[in-house]
């Protein structure tokens, strides 16, 4: 089974205020891409994409709600 890492970069508080937060994530070491999450959108730009792949909060919400495994209760 592959391992993931996730490596969080936070330039200023948690609040996403003007500025995105940017995700690295990692598979066996290498790159799959980054999550460049922002007030308006979620991103995912691939390893070697020259174009992220955009989406707004809602349509993710409803994605997630529709393709998402469920996990565990959340507190």
């Amino acid at each position: 089974m592959a391992k993931h890492d996730i490596d969080l970069k936070i330039l200023h508080g948690i609040e996403v205020a003007n500025t995105d937060i940017e995700v690295v994530v990692r598979e066996d070491g290498e790159i799959l891409g980054r999550v460049r999450i922002s007030r308006g959108t979620i991103d995912w730009i691939p390893r070697s994409g020259r174009y992220a792949k955009s989406m707004r909060w809602q349509k993710f919400a409803r994605v997630m709600g529709e393709h998402g495994s469920d996990r565990r209760r959340v507190r």
